[in-house]
């Protein structure tokens, strides 16, 4: 393995409880839940990687068992192309925060991506709100003669 690479971990693909469905969540006990050989903390934002297939989950830890298994939901396992009772290869990467924003901008839960795009235009008007403020101060500097 080559430094920055993640971790190859081999899981069975189990059904997510439903109180986690079209959450971007998946449930994964906490010592299969690696990172460089570094665990991974509850509800940290990683790219979750099987063969060529890749996707931005939560990663949240299981704690009626340690075997392990990966839990997802229909729509994740649909993307990943992964079946129940499969054993795939995962790999988990921990994402910086602009992967983080992607993750709620693409969320399936409204509530996650409502707030991201609010963020975002919050943000926005940020900035304008500060140009537009500099534009009037240079302007009443200038008919000041400063």
């Amino acid at each position: 393995m080559s430094r920055g690479q993640s971790l190859a971990m081999r899981l069975e693909v189990a059904k997510i409880d439903e109180a986690d469905v079209y959450k971007d969540t998946a449930r994964v006990p906490e010592k299969h839940r690696l990172d460089k050989n570094k665990p991974i903390p509850e509800g940290r934002i990683c790219k979750v990687t099987t063969g060529k297939r890749s996707i931005l989950l939560s990663l949240r830890g299981k704690e009626d068992h340690s075997n392990p298994a990966i839990h997802l939901d229909g729509k994740t396992r649909t993307a990943l192309r992964v079946t129940v009772g499969e054993q795939a290869t995962f790999h988990f990467r921990q994402v910086s925060w602009m992967g983080q924003f992607l993750w709620a901008w693409r969320a399936t839960d409204p509530a996650y991506r409502i707030a991201a795009r609010v963020g975002l235009l919050s943000v926005i008007l940020g900035i304008v709100g500060l140009v537009l403020g500099a534009i009037g101060l240079w302007t009443a500097l200038a008919q000041r003669g400063c």
